[in-house]
């Protein structure tokens, strides 16, 4: 992975800190849905589905909305999902070490991800901003997939393939 010096000015909306956030936030939610740790796996897909805006704009806003029924509802999210899913791979790993390392979230004994110790202070973030929907949506994600049934059936709603 390039220095961040390096990189485009673009790759500050996916710098580790910022979704370590975003990660968290979905991992708070799972549990206040699931009362259990978000399966690690799950974290891959997180990312793509809350940082990619036409995605994101689309995801419904309460968990009414079956995560399965919307998909059949909104099949062209599946379209190039599992590429764009692939090529956050290595952002999503940056984010899962970078949160593990300023204890975010961390692994419990089962192998979930679960909140760390750390105390997160409220972002500032400008209302209506993109930051702020990302927020929001990871949230609403985490609790989302939490309903959804098992991680290798939310998973498969993607048309993603873990191998």
């Amino acid at each position: 992975m390039l220095p961040w010096n390096r990189r485009p000015i673009e790759a500050n909306l996916v710098n580790p800190a910022f979704c370590t956030l975003v990660l968290r936030q979905a991992i708070d939610g799972y549990f206040q849905t699931a009362r259990t740790g978000m399966e690690f796996s799950l974290a891959f897909l997180v990312l793509p589905v809350v940082l990619h805006k036409a995605t994101r704009d689309l995801v419904p806003a309460t968990i009414a909305t079956k995560l399965h029924v919307w998909i059949q509802r909104h099949h062209e999210v599946r379209i190039g999902f599992a590429q764009h899913m692939q090529n956050m791979v290595p952002i999503t790993k940056e984010a899962l070490i970078f949160g593990m390392q300023h204890d975010a979230y961390q692994l419990d004994e089962r192998g979930t991800l679960v909140a760390g110790l750390q105390e997160l202070k409220p972002v500032d973030v400008i209302p209506g901003s993109d930051a702020e929907a990302c927020f929001k949506k990871a949230f609403f994600v985490g609790r989302w997939f939490a309903d959804a049934g098992t991680p290798s059936s939310v998973i498969a709603a993607w048309d993603v393939t873990i191998k």
